[in-house]
């Protein structure tokens, strides 16, 4: 104790020492009152220094491993690799406030490395995401048989998002048996509780397969039917209107609701669709894990909307027979189509689920059916409507199509299918769709595996029960691999051409002249009668399947894609044949807060104003 001591007391003189010569040194330099002043600051920062000491280790460790994951494979001695750490100071924080806050600005430094797109893995709270980006590593993704679930996701946003009990949600998380027909050879799972392949099954009829026509049907006849009833006035004059957008969820919205749900929801609840805006401004916050007590207001929303949902369920298990199914074989007023009545009866044989689980379950099936084509049906509008030249380019074509059937598109009969094929067809609107959900559709893919680890484009490893994620933003703006016409069309702007190619315009379509053969084979031209009148350009996505990914892709592609396509594109050929619309608000600046969950939206309102077209009508009757 003594020689302890004795050291402690030649430490202290020493210390005090070196502080008096350090004391005399910065007298001498700065004089007395300076020297003061600069002394103080450095025994402040001293321990300050040595507290950060640890978190600059940290960082430079997970830093010099980032880099040398990089470096180029050698294919006889570098075996496949996990996805390298996002160089982070703090250990357990990693990247977790930026992921929350600022994903956008997150996405654009993680995913690139040397100027390329490359996976990565962020450390979120002890936790790991594996971000999976680059043409070549995403397509892999997608061809992956056993990395086609996505319950891992669905089971959070279930929970926290749209307020399924953990009690429900202990199926979803068992199931590990995979959402395609065949179960995982590992999977124990009993085949009722495989509720993500039923989910996924029955949404692949709905909005894929049987349902996709007679719900397209509808939704696009209730639409005809809310612009016909909409206070335009009948002499073709102009009125103004606050906002583009909002216009859009009144009458786009509400028919969708109604066509895909059946008309007693709304009946029921008269305020539901407004509440459902206000809940979808808010799903950012639900899916931080906002706590209620700070964001009161959205839980009440979301607690109406549940009950809305609620009192529709008992009121359509009390009414609804076999003969109030419409001509149609899908239709009825209570329940609205065949998928809603079919996932009464699936879910409810899962164990575990109750009528309170299919609330929440539906709340999440409405919110994404609606939120996402709607603002897609808006954004692809407003471009065609702001270039007066797009807007005259496809009049023409468009116009034609309505006129040669008589109306057909519109008012239904034998024709109005092969009407309808057409306009998909047409070159310049596939273009502007397909432009518009490149810039505007920002969501996270999210995959996993539970009994495997998975290797991708032979050089990444994904563990097994880890999440990959695939953000489409870093896809849909990689500067590497998309066209920008020699930086004349930046990736961050609209320009409706760049998905058409021109057979004699090398430097046409829509990605880059020097991406090599392996990423990209420009497709060949279709037979001479199909090409676009005048120029013979044609519209194509082939090759693209680890790029343009509004959908994901793979099996597990969203099941509603081809659903949505036809409502967009029948919206805005509605709007653009029918209607003149002028939008007043010049710079339209769009809301970042919902990144990764869907279509951007606009921030603020956009004016603008519009009237019907002389001599041209809106039929009421559905496709």
């Amino acid at each position: 104790m003594d020689s302890l001591w004795n050291n402690q007391t030649v430490l202290v003189h020493w210390t005090e020492q070196q502080q008096s010569s350090y004391s005399q040194l910065l007298m001498s330099y700065f004089g007395p009152s300076r020297a003061s002043t600069l002394a103080s600051v450095f025994n402040r920062a001293v321990p300050c220094l040595l507290f950060l000491v640890p978190f600059i280790l940290n960082y430079a460790i997970v830093l010099i491993l980032y880099r040398r994951a990089y470096r180029p494979p050698d294919s006889e001695k570098d075996a496949p690799q996990c996805p390298p750490i996002y160089p982070h100071f703090v250990p357990f924080l990693g990247s977790a406030i930026s992921f929350a806050f600022d994903g956008v600005n997150l996405i654009k430094k993680a995913t690139r490395h040397a100027g390329s797109l490359v996976p990565v893995r962020l450390s979120i709270l002890a936790n790991e995401i594996y971000l999976i980006q680059g043409p070549e590593v995403v397509a892999a993704v997608w061809k992956k048989k056993h990395l086609g679930s996505p319950i891992l996701i669905y089971s959070f946003a279930l929970k926290h998002v749209f307020g399924m009990s953990e009690k429900s949600l202990k199926t979803y998380r068992a199931d590990d048996s995979g959402s395609h027909r065949r179960p995982h050879p590992a999977s124990n799972v009993a085949p009722h509780n495989r509720v993500d392949f039923v989910t996924h099954v029955g949404l692949l009829r709905a909005f894929g397969g049987s349902g996709l026509n007679t719900s397209f049907r509808r939704c696009a006849g209730l639409l005809q039917r809310n612009l016909s009833n909409a206070a335009i006035p009948k002499d073709g004059s102009w009125v103004e209107m606050p906002d583009f957008f909002a216009f859009f969820q009144e009458q786009l919205g509400a028919a969708v609701l109604e066509g895909l749900y059946g008309p007693a929801l709304p009946r029921l609840s008269p305020h539901f669709l407004q509440d459902l805006w206000k809940f979808d401004r808010a799903t950012p916050k639900f899916a931080k894990l906002t706590p209620r007590f700070l964001m009161r207001g959205s839980y009440e929303v979301r607690d109406r909307l549940l009950d809305a949902i609620r009192r529709w369920h008992r009121h359509a298990r009390q009414s609804f027979d076999e003969s109030a199914i419409g001509p149609d074989g899908d239709a009825d007023p209570f329940w609205g189509s065949k998928h809603v009545r079919s996932r009464q009866e699936t879910l409810l044989q899962v164990d575990g689920q109750d009528h309170e689980a299919i609330v929440a379950a539906d709340l999440g099936l409405i919110w994404a059916s609606v939120t996402n084509v709607v603002p897609s049906s808006m954004m692809c509008t407003l471009y065609i409507y702001r270039d007066e030249k797009l807007r005259d380019r496809l009049r023409s074509g468009l116009d034609r199509i309505v006129l040669t059937g008589e109306d057909a598109l519109l008012a239904g009969g034998g024709g109005g299918g092969d009407m309808m094929e057409t306009m998909l067809r047409n070159p310049l609107l596939s273009s502007v769709y397909a432009e518009t959900l490149r810039l505007h559709l920002q969501a996270y893919v999210t995959r996993s595996c539970a009994h495997e680890d998975v290797t991708l484009a032979g050089r990444w490893v994904l563990p097994r029960n880890k999440v990959c994620m695939v953000n489409t933003y870093a896809s849909h703006m990689d500067e590497n691999f998309w066209n920008t016409r020699g930086g004349a069309f930046p990736l961050d702007t609209f320009w409706a051409e760049r998905f058409l190619i021109d057979p004699k315009d090398a430097e046409s379509g829509p990605v880059r002249m020097d991406v090599p053969p392996t990423q990209y084979k420009k497709p060949s031209p279709p037979p001479a009668e199909e090409l676009a009148e005048g120029q013979g350009k044609f519209f194509s996505v082939s090759g693209l399947e680890g790029a343009w990914i509004p959908y994901g892709g793979g099996y597990a592609a969203c099941p509603g894609r081809h659903f949505a396509k036809r409502i967009i594109f029948f919206a805005t050929t509605l709007l653009l044949t029918e209607y003149d619309v002028e939008i007043l608000t010049r710079n339209v600046e769009v809301d970042t807060r919902c990144f990764g969950l869907g279509t951007q939206k606009p921030k603020d309102p956009v004016r603008f104003r519009i009237r019907r077209r002389l001599g041209r009508r809106v039929a009421e009757q559905p496709l």
